[in-house]
């Protein structure tokens, strides 16, 4: 899960009123908080913190998301104006 090597200091940033920083730079920051923990179970307590978090609207998403979608409704209009 956490793939990328990230320096338990990493910078967080605000955005729409929310303070914010990278998954691996929050598992690397409590991973070094907690050393006896294995990385592994810190991203699995992360996670669920983030699924309890994030029932609403999202903050950000990648832009793949973004992308995605956009794939996605022009493969919708065709079918709908066939309708």
């Amino acid at each position: 899960m956490c793939s990328l090597p990230v320096t338990p200091s990493e910078e967080r940033i605000t955005l729409e009123g929310q303070v914010v920083t990278s998954f691996s730079g929050a598992v690397a920051r409590l991973a070094a908080a907690h050393p006896a923990l294995a990385v592994t179970d810190v991203e699995r307590v992360v996670l669920r913190e983030w699924e309890a978090f994030s029932a609403g609207r999202p903050l950000v998403v990648p832009v793949g998301v973004e992308e995605g979608a956009a794939e996605m409704l022009g493969a919708e209009i065709p079918a709908r104006s066939d309708v």
